[in-house]
């Protein structure tokens, strides 16, 4: 009995026609043109499967060349910003020094204030330079801070020594009478006048030429209704021929405070202030340390 040979058919239909075509294959040849389709559909589905690996590679590639257009966007803002203030800084340093040199302190370089830390960053630099360049900031920051706490201190010691110094005229008026020799206004005698006398109608306000305390009212000889304050350093400022006294013995006073009223109490040719500065129990000229010449009194 001969082999029948096994023949495959595939039945192709137009519907549209209403037609059908049948296609005879050999069960060899139906093996071929089966393996050429898988063939085909295999390369069909491996081009989908590296269109879609090229295209995501793509898309990966735009979003990091977009991420790094971003961050280096990121960067250079960095780099302006920090260059700002440096520049800040800078000016900063210039203000720093004046207020060194007020507290009588020697100015600093700014290689001392940057203690070899570094310049302005360079171009190409990573985030990590940036992230030291801005450690580094915040070191030289820190050390300004310390530096104008310093200079605070100071000046605030160095403040409180002037308001002690007796650096205004005490009363508003006309110096009549200057430190030095004179004749006196009732012998006649040529003597030294220890202080200055200050024309001004009875009533007129006198005020604490500098900071201290009461340390004498009351009435003296020749000086009539008087204060004495004490400024510590040996210095002692004198207020006399006052009309009336404001403050008591031991009493804190401040530069420019109301103690007393002009008068013409004592040994007195008429209305006004006579004021000492005494300096170790030597009286000195009060014109040589007066700083403020129009002020502006409470």
């Amino acid at each position: 009995m001969k082999n029948r040979e096994v023949r495959f058919f595939i039945k192709i239909y137009d519907i549209e026609n209403s037609k059908s075509f049948i296609i005879k294959f050999t069960k060899f040849s139906f093996g071929v043109v089966l393996g050429i389709i898988s063939s085909l559909i295999f390369s069909i589905i491996l081009a989908i499967i590296l269109s879609l690996k090229f295209a995501f590679i793509y898309i990966e590639n735009l979003t990091l060349k977009r991420q790094n257009q971003s961050l280096k966007r990121y960067i250079a803002q960095i780099e302006e910003e920090i260059k700002i203030t440096k520049s800040k800084l800078d000016s900063l340093f210039d203000i720093t020094n004046n207020f060194r040199i007020l507290a009588g302190l020697n100015p600093l370089s700014n290689d001392i204030r940057n203690f070899g830390i570094g310049g302005y960053i360079r171009k190409n630099d990573s985030l990590s330079n940036i992230n030291l360049e801005i450690k580094n900031l915040k070191k030289v920051l820190e050390f300004e801070l310390q530096d104008v706490k310093r200079i605070k201190d100071i000046i605030e010691n160095r403040n409180e020594e002037i308001r002690r110094i007796p650096s205004i005229i005490p009363t508003i008026g006309i110096v009549i009478s200057n430190f030095g020799y004179r004749n006196d206004p009732f012998t006649g005698e040529y003597k030294i006048h220890e202080g200055i006398d200050v024309s001004a109608p009875t009533g007129t306000p006198v005020y604490a030429s500098a900071d201290g305390i009461v340390i004498f009212t009351g009435y003296k000889e020749g000086y009539g209704l008087e204060i004495e304050i004490s400024h510590q350093n040996g210095i002692i400022t004198r207020y006399a021929h006052l009309s009336r006294i404001l403050v008591s013995p031991g009493q804190k006073i401040k530069r420019g405070e109301i103690i007393g009223k002009v008068g013409s109490t004592g040994r007195s040719t008429g209305s006004h202030l006579h004021y000492e500065v005494i300096i170790n129990g030597r009286p000195v000229n009060p014109l040589n340390y007066i700083i403020f010449s129009d002020v502006v009194y409470d």
